[in-house]
């Protein structure tokens, strides 16, 4: 009698299990930056055909494009003041200094006012290498209470010419994780409140 109770737990024990499932994978991929944590806390929606590289200290974020990658656009995070990081760009290409930021473009950048910042010519990206003839630089820089952050295209004129709207696109995509990313700026914080900085 013991041995049939048994047998007939077992068998209702077994009939209530609910019955093996399977994943069929009918598609692989290689893991990329995008299934890892957002680079320097921004999410990005780049342009199809722009390459993504790893990211270094002074590029959160990274890109090639253009003919043969000649195009590099970076998106970074810097200290000091908004019109002399202006000048160092313009500087590059040795071009003259701005003397306010009255002279430089108008745009926005994650939701705030931001300076545009370009130029063509010989580009002298210091660190030991060579001049570069007949390039340009499209550069957006955007003040935050904590520091500056900063978008840059350089390339070939000709490339980096192909590759502004598509670029601007992207600008417009970018969007931080974390608001203290898009706070306001210390000069506007002091326009909203009527408090001047000490």
């Amino acid at each position: 009698m013991r041995i049939v109770l048994i047998v007939t737990a077992a068998i209702l024990l077994t009939g209530c299990r609910k019955p093996a499932s399977s994943i069929h994978v009918t598609e692989t991929r290689r893991l990329t930056l995008h299934d890892k944590v957002y680079p320097g806390d921004y999410k990005d929606a780049p342009p199809i055909g722009w390459r993504r590289l790893p990211g270094t200290q002074f590029r959160l974020i990274n890109y090639v494009a253009g003919e043969n990658n000649s195009v590099e656009i970076v998106v970074g995070e810097t200290q000091g003041d908004l019109l002399a990081n202006a000048n160092r760009w313009l500087g590059q290409f040795g071009l003259s200094p701005v003397e306010s930021l009255e002279f430089l473009g108008r745009t926005e950048m994650l939701g705030k006012n931001a300076y545009l910042v370009e130029g063509d010519g010989t580009y002298s990206p210091g660190m030991g290498s060579p001049p570069k003839e007949d390039y340009a630089m499209t550069g957006v820089i955007r003040e935050s209470s904590f520091n500056l952050i900063t978008l840059k295209m350089i390339g070939p004129a000709e490339e980096v010419k192909k590759q502004r709207d598509a670029f601007f696109e992207y600008m417009r995509s970018f969007e931080a994780i974390y608001d203290h990313k898009i706070d306001s700026s210390v000069e506007e914080a002091e326009m909203e409140t009527g408090e001047e900085r000490k």
